[in-house]
Order: C-alpha cells, then sequence, then structure tokens
C-alpha cells in the first residue's frame, strides 16, 4: 500500500491488560506492519502504556500531517477499546481547538475471523514440553514487602493518560530512585475528570490535576507545595 506519509498517518492503538503490556511484542507485530508498507503507520496505547493517543496526535499534528486513521486492535474486540478511543479523540478534540486534524476510526471486520483461522490450523500442533518451574509461587522475592516509607498510587485510566500521567508516572518512578518512596502505576482510580490522580500513603492523601513538575513534591512528600491538588474526600 503506498500512502503519502506527509498527509496521511495510520495509528494502530492497543490497550494493555490489567497485567501489563508485552512491548516486545507489541514491537514485533508493528515492525511486521511497517515492513509491509510504506505507508505512515506508528503506534498508540489508550491507557497504561506510552505513548498515549494524545500523544500521538499531538505528534501527526506537529508534523504537519493532514489525516489520522486510527485502528484498534485487539482479539477478541474490545468494546472499551472502541468506546475510549473516540472519546479520547473528541477530549483531543475539545482541548486542541486550533489543530486542524482530520481523524477517523477504522474498525477491521475480519480480524478476528483471521485470528480464528490461524487458531484452526494450530489445532493438530503437539506443543512443547512444559518445564517451567512453580518456584515463583513460594520464592521469598514474592513474599516480601518491598522496604519503603510512602508508597504512591499514579492513575494511568484512559482519561488520566489523556491529562498527562504518562509523564507524570515517568518523572515520579525517576524520582523515586533511591529514595525509601515506592511509586506504582494503577488502572483506573476514579474520579478521572479530576485527573491525573495520585493517592499517597500512609494517610490516603489524594491528589489530582497534578503533572510532572508536581513528582519530587510528590515523591518526597512535600504535601505543602502540593496543597492546590489536595481533594476533599
Amino acid at each position: 500500500m503506498s500512502v503519502d506519509s506527509g498527509s496521511h498517518r495510520v495509528i494502530v492503538v492497543l490497550r494493555p491488560t490489567v497485567s501489563g503490556l508485552d512491548e516486545s511484542a507489541a514491537r514485533r507485530m508493528f515492525d511486521a506492519v511497517r515492513a509491509g508498507t510504506d505507508a505512515d503507520v506508528r503506534i498508540a496505547y489508550l491507557d497504561v502504556a506510552s505513548p498515549s493517543l494524545h500523544e500521538e496526535l499531538d505528534r501527526a499534528h506537529t508534523d504537519d500531517v493532514g489525516k489520522v486513521v486510527l485502528i484498534p486492535v485487539a482479539v477478541p474486540r474490545d468494546r472499551y477499546l472502541l468506546t475510549w478511543t473516540s472519546k479520547a479523540v473528541a477530549n483531543w478534540r475539545e482541548t486542541r481547538i486550533d489543530a486542524e486534524l482530520e481523524v477517523t476510526l477504522h474498525e477491521s471486520e475480519t480480524l478476528e475471523g483471521a485470528v480464528a483461522g490461524q487458531v484452526i490450523d494450530e489445532l493438530g500442533a503437539a506443543g512443547k514440553p512444559i518445564t517451567a518451574s512453580p518456584a515463583s509461587y513460594r520464592s521469598p522475592a514474592w513474599s516480601v514487602i518491598e522496604q519503603h516509607d510512602r508508597h504512591l498510587l499514579v492513575c494511568k485510566g484512559p482519561r488520566c493518560m489523556a491529562y498527562g500521567a504518562g509523564p507524570l508516572h515517568r518523572a515520579m518512578s525517576a524520582a523515586a530512585k533511591g529514595t525509601s518512596s515506592k511509586v506504582t502505576g494503577t488502572g483506573c482510580l476514579s474520579p478521572c475528570n479530576l485527573g491525573p490522580l495520585v493517592i499517597a500513603n500512609p494517610g490516603g492523601t489524594w491528589f489530582g490535576h497534578v503533572d510532572a513538575g508536581d513528582a519530587e513534591a510528590l515523591v518526597a512528600g512535600q504535601e505543602n507545595q502540593l496543597m492546590d491538588h489536595v481533594l476533599d474526600r
């Protein structure tokens, strides 16, 4: 397929699971797609991982792309991915009112069938012996709480990612290195429209509308610098 990359871009939208994302597998799929076309193809994630859809749409606008086609990919079909991809675009348009970028969504009608056909082809496979050890279920490394005196939960649901939770989480993780603070990215914590959201424990203090510039204060527990972000419960 030949596409004028200066005016048309395709963004494949993925949604990580609650256990995370096999980024190497996503990269292999993405590389295989790019190897089979001269189209301008990028990848974005609805939530949890980066780059977010907002970041990729911003990049397309900066690159003077005229049209973006989004292709959400999930097997089996993921209505959440489709619904929130559309809502993310709506939010992007509302918050970038000067951005002239046509964005459309394409839902494949053959992807599930293609995967089902591949599974059918594999039904006769003998498989490989499973040699994994069960030790990880009793390993001391997975039985002891990591030493820390402050635990920060960073919401990385689709709305918080749209509001900048990706850069915030990266900045907080960097700031926490070598300290007694532990930073954990989570799925949606709600209430999403107050995001990005961070919950600091002990104490259970909720912070809203924070950004990467607040990372060091959040990690250090300098709540006096964050009073405008403390949420009432």
